[in-house]
């Protein structure tokens, strides 16, 4: 099966936009709410269960990826308007691409479209926020990629928000990117490797998300009660702290009372930091 195969009959083409409008509608009508920023800063999310919710709908398990792409949209939104300075979402893992072709090329495909969409970019500028990959480029195709430095030079001066999407991200390969880094900026001089004895701190500077507050919330989607909580590495440097959550919902099914959820708890919770 190719891309071409995957695109739907009439009957799911009109399922698919029913589930899409309801996507819509749910994170239009997010309730107000403003988060203490002291406490939420960075707040990311393992985006799980696109597949499983199309199946639910009874449709190609590709098609759960643009429902995914339409919650993410609806977070993203409703997160600026909570007053969430940066949000990250981890879409695809570097062992991704070892799912069927087809479904790789769909989601690529979907990517370039958003990607380069006009009305996304226009959206960015006017709310001031800062697009940022986290994760591998050279695995991307070359449109893909070009349509990500394109955003992230677009919005580069932006600081009211920052929007991370992690795309081919896996947190030890960006371990080791950082490192090689690293090593990279001893080699020009540029860096003293014994600063870390003082400030094990600026190892971070190394990483996707150098120069952003690290994740204080991490929200896990799509895990049923009987599965055992993992993080997949994810931001495995920058979460030490970070309060965990996972939820039973798939991701496309979230909506937003689910989302806050997690959120008001995690305020009203006071860190100790080993205090």
């Amino acid at each position: 099966m190719n891309r071409h195969e995957i695109e739907p009959s009439y009957e799911n083409s009109k399922k698919l936009e029913k589930w899409i409008g309801k996507i819509k509608s749910r994170w239009e009508n997010y309730p107000e709410f403003k988060v203490n920023q002291e406490k939420l800063k960075h707040l990311a999310i393992i985006c799980d269960g696109n597949r499983r919710a199309a199946e639910k709908q009874r449709l190609n398990v590709s098609f759960g990826h643009q429902a995914g792409v339409e919650t993410i949209k609806g977070i993203a939104r409703a997160s600026r308007e909570w007053g969430i300075h940066a949000i990250s979402f981890w879409v695809w893992s570097t062992e991704n691409w070892l799912r069927p072709l087809a479904q790789v090329e769909y989601i690529m495909d979907l990517a370039i479209k958003n990607f380069t969409s006009p009305s996304f970019l226009e959206e960015l500028k006017e709310k001031q926020v800062r697009f940022t990959h986290i994760g591998r480029k050279d695995r991307l195709s070359t449109n893909v990629r070009l349509a990500i430095e394109n955003l992230e030079k677009q919005t580069e001066k932006f600081t009211t928000f920052r929007l991370n999407l992690g795309l081919d991200y896996g947190g030890l390969d960006e371990t080791a990117r950082g490192i090689l880094k690293m090593f990279d900026n001893f080699q020009k001089g540029e860096f003293n490797p014994q600063i870390l004895r003082e400030n094990p701190q600026k190892i971070l500077d190394f990483l996707d998300t150098a120069n952003q507050p690290e994740p204080d919330l991490i929200i896990r989607t799509g895990m049923t009660k009987k599965e055992i909580f993992r993080t997949s590495g994810f931001m495995s440097s920058q979460t030490a702290y970070s309060g965990w959550v996972s939820l039973p919902h798939l991701f496309p099914d979230l909506a937003p009372q689910d989302l806050l959820k997690p959120v008001k708890k995690f305020i009203g919770y006071e860190r100790r930091l080993g205090r």
